[in-house]
């Protein structure tokens, strides 16, 4: 366990402040020593000569201590000087960990384990995020490439038809809206994902949230989806309040209703609830929960749902599987997570989102 910062502080700079004590205190005996002699004998004073072999070695003494705190102070520096110099010298993409050697001081040692920690977490941020790089141009790739064929052998069509044009079926202008549609959907969801991740470490922005408030809100967004799809979308919402980014929350409110409405059946309920429940711990929390009845997912894959671009086996509903991923980012960075169980009599599906102290 390492000491206080007040007593490493200490243990560091005390051999330069005994160097420095003995000089002040060698300059006051010097000067009592000269002003007791004349004292004792002001008739006869000491002459410059006399004076000069007094002070002499009192001189030497201060010459030596002084030598003695330079040599100290380096000795103490000289570690973080190296640590410093070990830092500057590295690019800024060169984040292997600072190697430290076995009789390291331990306030030095303290810091160069800090900067390791640091460097780990930003390796693993550039990692995440260089895959989350080759995943999204992976997941674009697929539809523009589609998009792409389809215009050009509808050019190469026209360019052999007389009149130079060509009159397309209603299924064939569906499906290319379906695939424009797909790839703006799944731009968006990328562009927000950058989004929640650059802010979520601000903070600047936070808020006292009303939850409820959110609830109705962004209910009120889905019930022309709701309606064309005849689905009972309730709501059942009491008084609660988080600190937070207020647009955060309602973006993650909003994936995982959507999810529901998205995923449920004809004429099938989606109920959004919120408020204060004791949680497992026996602490009241806010929570907010939504609740279908649809095909839900087996237990097996509730560890999966939050990964990116994750797609539920045998799903045939239109999606990018970054919805929950979004949600579940949003909810780490308020000090809440995500819980997925079976809905009401083990059918479709709850997500809970339980929010911390």
């Amino acid at each position: 366990m390492s000491l206080p910062v007040h007593k490493r502080l200490l243990a560091l700079l005390l051999p330069m402040l005994l160097p420095v004590l003995g000089l002040v205190l060698a300059a006051v005996w010097l000067g009592y020593s000269v002003a007791a002699q004349i004292a004792r004998s002001p008739e006869q004073s000491p002459d410059l000569a006399e004076i000069g072999l007094a002070v002499l070695p009192a001189l030497l003494m201060l010459l030596l201590l002084g030598v003695m705190a330079h040599m100290a102070a380096r000795k103490a520096l000289m570690p973080w000087v190296l640590l410093a110099q070990t830092v500057q010298a590295r690019s800024p993409k060169d984040l292997r960990p600072i190697p430290i050697a076995p009789h390291t001081p331990a306030d030095v040692q303290v810091m160069a384990e800090a900067l390791n920690r640091l460097f780990a977490r930003a390796n693993e941020e550039s990692d995440a995020q260089q895959r989350f790089i080759a995943d999204a141009a992976h997941q674009l790739r697929t539809p523009l490439a589609a998009l792409q064929s389809q215009v050009e052998a509808w050019a190469l069509m026209a360019q052999s038809a007389p009149d130079k044009s060509i009159h397309l079926p209603v299924t064939q202008v569906e499906r290319l809206r379906q695939a424009s549609r797909r790839t703006t959907q799944l731009a968006n969801q990328l562009l927000a994902l950058s989004r929640v991740e650059s802010s979520l470490g601000q903070a600047a922005g936070t808020q006292r949230v009303d939850i409820k408030n959110l609830c109705e809100t962004v209910l009120e967004s889905f019930l022309d989806d709701a309606l064309a799809k005849q689905l009972d979308l309730g709501l059942e919402a009491e008084a609660a309040h988080v600190t937070g980014h207020e647009w955060l929350l309602r973006e993650l409110i909003a994936n995982v209703l959507d999810n529901a409405v998205k995923y449920t059946p004809q004429g099938g309920r989606v109920t959004l609830r919120c408020g204060r429940r004791l949680s497992p711990q026996r602490q009241i929390r806010v929570y907010v929960e939504v609740e279908d009845d649809g095909p839900g997912v087996p237990v097996g894959e509730y560890a999966r749902l939050t990964h990116r671009f994750y797609r539920g086996p045998g799903t045939t509903v239109e999606g990018t599987g970054l919805g929950l991923a979004i949600a579940q980012e949003i909810a780490q960075g308020h000090g809440a997570h995500l819980q997925f169980a079976p809905g009401a009599l083990g059918r479709g599906m709850r997500v809970t989102l339980m929010f911390g102290e």
